[in-house]
């Protein structure tokens, strides 16, 4: 459904409100009707779209949006990583300016993001940690959001 600007972003507000709502939403038909409800008319493609673009993931059979100051830390350094890839399952590589391992991970760090369990920081690098597979999953998407921007090379689009 060929959208305008001001409807796609009149539909993402509206998603951001639903999701911040008491009532977990599981699926996105869900979020298609409510939208509905509220005036907004959308496809599940185009809320697919706006789910991935406003950095909404879904966890534990729910759509949640990463809170509003998760990351903006993270946003003040994110200009120092050059690279990011799996180093294995449970494993993501951040390649960083040289220097800037350090400051990277303190930032993911005081980020707190649920799906990392540490960090280990060389000069030019971080390592970061998952619990397993699926959370490494959401951390290459919550990274894709926050370094798209940057012309990052993501060697682990999920």
């Amino acid at each position: 459904m060929p959208s305008s600007r001001e409807d796609m972003e009149k539909r993402r507000l509206g998603i951001v409100e639903i999701l911040k709502g008491d009532k977990p939403v599981r699926e996105q038909k869900e979020i298609v009707e409510r939208l509905l409800e509220m005036g907004i008319p959308a496809t599940q493609s185009s809320v697919s779209r706006d789910l991935a673009d406003i950095g909404a993931f879904r966890i534990h059979g729910r759509w949640i949006l990463p809170t509003m100051d998760e990351g903006v830390v993270f946003e003040k350094v994110a200009k120092h990583v050059k690279e990011v890839r799996p180093a294995g399952p449970h494993l993501t590589l951040l390649v960083t300016e040289p220097g800037a391992g350090a400051l990277v991970a303190q930032a993911i760090q005081e980020a707190r993001w649920d799906e990392i369990e540490g960090t280990v920081a060389g000069l030019n690098s971080v390592l970061i940690l998952t619990r397993e597979a699926l959370f490494q999953k959401f951390l290459l998407q919550r990274l894709q959001v926050y370094l798209r921007d940057n012309g990052v090379e993501d060697k682990g689009k999920p």
